[in-house]
């Protein structure tokens, strides 16, 4: 027995010991899209017929409609020829059944309604091997459909069924391949500033959207082609996806060089808290060779990498950056703190009431050192972690001093680079 045989007897022995199930294209209306040089595995094994007048088998071209399966194409921007060949033909082999396929190409002016067909190719009126249909010179953007059928060839009472395989070609078939590549920057971009990308599309149609990613990382999903980004670190790789084609979609990615980006640095440094009336140290850091602090009203030297600062309120200062071809920006805030209340005087009496020079808030100050000065500025009190429990007394070496005006230097230790309040106290025996 040789091969073929075989394999005719093993699916004879499948459709009749196992059965088939439901086919997907059994009809017009779901009819299988078939995608230029690509093979398709059909069958019409199970197939039905739907005949009453106008029905979708109500049709009889060199055959009639009794067991079909239905495919459909749509022709390219161009149109032409295009050509079907079928192979790889396996019948179910039973006594009563035909053992031929039969098929043809035809355009429904209304869906399915075979009252509106027309037969655009030459029609095969049976076939137990491999054939062709074409059809000849059709028209761009045209949609038409592959009716697939089983004769009752030799006096069949039953129609054959068979599996076989099923490819398109043809100048109105065939579609050129898409391409796909990206515009962008081809200079040295500067961090933080907006770099656009552009998708470029040929023999593209039914464009789907935009997928963009850095470094296999996607980032941003666009409509349109063009994409906007300013978050891209020397060496990024930026790459696109998308797709062409609503039927028999083609997925395309292309991946735009390495880019450049100056390798210029700022830091603004670390944000700080001060007393109102006091000034702070900001000292930024960068590779640049020019700089700018803004705003400057309350800056004593703005042009330079380190500079003192006394704002008066909460303050969000901006330091740039330049070199020969960029800028760059980094911002850090002073918040200004209100909730020290420095009494200008006391009286230590003994009375029991206002005794002590008591600064309220200084609790939110653990390390705060307190020292104070007589009108010829000699030091006469010196306290560390200042507090209400350590508030001075009015004492200098354990004895009262007498009345009049001293003068104090309140360092809060919160930084380094704050500079310590400074004011006067009179005391009022």
């Amino acid at each position: 027995m040789n091969i073929r045989a075989v394999k005719v007897l093993l699916i004879s022995f499948f459709s009749v010991t196992s059965g088939f199930s439901q086919l997907t294209n059994d009809g017009c209306n779901s009819a299988i899209p078939l995608c230029p040089n690509v093979t398709v595995s059909g069958s019409n094994i199970g197939a039905t017929a739907t005949v009453c007048p106008g029905c979708e088998d109500d049709f009889t071209f060199c055959f009639s409609g009794t067991n079909s399966v239905w495919y459909q194409f749509n022709t390219n921007v161009t149109g032409g020829d295009v050509t079907f060949n079928f192979s790889n033909l396996l019948f179910n082999l039973q006594a009563t059944r035909g053992t031929e396929l039969q098929a043809t190409i035809v355009q429904a002016l209304v869906q399915c309604d075979a009252a509106t067909y027309t037969m655009v190719s030459n029609c095969e009126a049976g076939s137990s091997v491999g054939f062709s249909i074409t059809a000849l010179g059709l028209p761009a953007n045209t949609t038409y459909y592959v009716i697939i059928n089983g004769a009752k060839n030799a006096g069949a009472v039953l129609s054959a069924e068979a599996t076989f395989d099923l490819i398109g070609s043809g100048t109105g078939f065939d579609r050129p391949a898409p391409g796909l590549s990206i515009g962008g920057p081809t200079i040295t971009l500067c961090p933080e500033n907006p770099a656009s990308f552009t998708a470029y599309l040929t023999n593209c149609t039914d464009t789907s959207d935009f997928f963009w990613s850095v470094n296999g990382i996607l980032k941003a999903v666009t409509q349109t082609s063009l994409w906007l980004t300013s978050d891209l670190q020397n060496g990024d790789v930026v790459s696109v996806e998308c797709s062409c084609f609503a039927i028999c979609p083609d997925t395309l990615n292309f991946s735009y060089p390495p880019v450049t980006v100056d390798p210029i640095t700022v830091n603004a440094g670390s944000d700080f808290t001060i007393q109102a009336g006091s000034s702070v140290q900001l000292a930024g850091t960068s590779n640049g060779t020019d700089f700018m602090w803004s705003p400057t009203q309350t800056l004593n030297t703005p042009y330079s990498i380190t500079t003192y600062a006394t704002p008066e309120e909460t303050t969000t200062y901006t330091l740039t950056a330049l070199n020969a071809n960029c800028s760059l920006s980094d911002e850090v805030t002073v918040f200004v703190s209100d909730n020290l209340d420095i009494p200008g005087s006391f009286s230590p009496n003994g009375d029991g009431h206002n005794d002590k020079w008591i600064i309220d808030g200084i609790s939110f100050y653990p390390d705060a050192q307190v020292v104070i000065y007589d009108r010829w500025g000699q030091k006469i009190a010196e306290i560390a972690g200042y507090s209400i429990t350590k508030a001075w007394d009015g004492t200098n070496k354990g004895k009262p001093v007498s009345d009049g005006v001293y003068f104090y230097s309140l360092d809060l230790r919160q930084n380094n680079d704050t500079k310590p309040l400074k004011g006067s106290i009179t005391v009022i025996r």
